[in-house]
């Protein structure tokens, strides 16, 4: 693995910036959980995860955003297939 300075500093922020580029996806605390991992190891700008809630079909469902500060990472994300599962 690639040390990546950014990662004593805290890569991952508690705030959604207006300026990050974001996707939502709807995943279970365990999907999330591989998610964030993924990001950390491959990613290597900041990115913030929001979860939140919503109702669909009179069903609550979990929502997570994710947003980052480099266009090319979500394009990562999404071309390495951990959205879809």
């Amino acid at each position: 693995m690639k040390i990546n300075p950014l990662n004593f500093f805290g890569r991952r922020t508690k705030v959604l910036p207006p300026h990050f580029i974001t996707t939502s996806i709807f995943a279970s605390e365990y999907q999330t959980t591989l998610i964030d991992k993924w990001i950390y190891e491959n990613c290597h700008g900041r990115y913030c995860m929001i979860k939140t809630s919503e109702w669909i079909k009179d069903r609550m469902r979990p929502k997570v955003t994710i947003g980052f500060e480099n266009p090319s990472d979500l394009t990562l994300l999404a071309l390495s297939g951990q959205l879809n599962k």
